[in-house]
């Protein structure tokens, strides 16, 4: 599904701009099937568990880059979603925020694409994504969660309280709390008062989902 999910965005992305079809020889279905395995190849284990490399440099053929020439930004950005959603999946961490780097190099050949992963420290925003398609940095404020219009998240529904929840980062990472709500805030099924969360954890409230992402 998070591989499909590139494919699909990148060839709507395509087909609007393209007067004829993307017939590249490296589809960007490839691109994100082998980056998939390089994250796995060279995940690490840490004390709180799996951490998967979150810099990643590919290089592309010159032939390649050319057709690719116009969405390589649109490419980048749908491989570090998939790179984030993976790490849902597999429950892995990351040392800092993700990045992709597209390099072209005349020594690939054309369908080839070359990866080097490396994990880099540095100072993330944690993210919690709506199941509307909505995201949300979680900053050093709490992010409260409510039908009200002063929410940092509004949810606009009669099952939700004007101040129902609010998700706060930790020294460990990020935790939610059900402000009194009435109708309650549950976390993979089970209504909580106060947990800290995983990027695994399944958050509903009200008609909408949530998730939390770690870089």
């Amino acid at each position: 599904m998070v591989l499909k999910k590139v494919e699909n965005g990148l060839e709507k992305l395509f087909d609007r701009t393209l007067s004829r079809p993307f017939k590249s020889t490296l589809q960007p279905i490839e691109i994100g099937s082998r980056l998939v395995r390089e994250l796995d190849l060279h995940r690490r284990l840490s004390a709180h568990g799996p951490v998967s490399p979150n810099t990643i440099r590919m290089w592309l053929s010159a032939k390649d880059a050319e057709r690719f020439d116009g969405f390589q930004r649109a490419l980048v950005t749908e491989l570090e979603e998939t790179t984030r959603q993976h790490a849902v999946k597999e429950g892995y961490s990351f040392a800092g925020p993700v990045t992709v780097e597209i390099f072209v190099d005349d020594d690939v050949k054309t369908g080839d694409v070359l990866f080097k992963t490396s994990f880099t420290s540095g100072e993330s925003e944690p993210r919690l994504i709506a199941s509307d398609g909505r995201s949300f940095n979680i900053g050093s404020d709490a992010l409260v969660i409510g039908r009200s219009p002063q929410a940092g998240v509004v949810v606009n529904d009669a099952n939700v309280s004007r101040q129902h929840a609010e998700v706060w980062r930790t020294e460990q990472g990020v935790a939610i709390r059900d402000l009194g709500s009435t109708n309650g805030t549950f976390v993979n099924g089970y209504r909580i008062e106060a947990v800290s969360l995983s990027p695994r954890d399944d958050i509903a409230i009200g008609p909408l989902r949530f998730r939390i992402e770690m870089a």
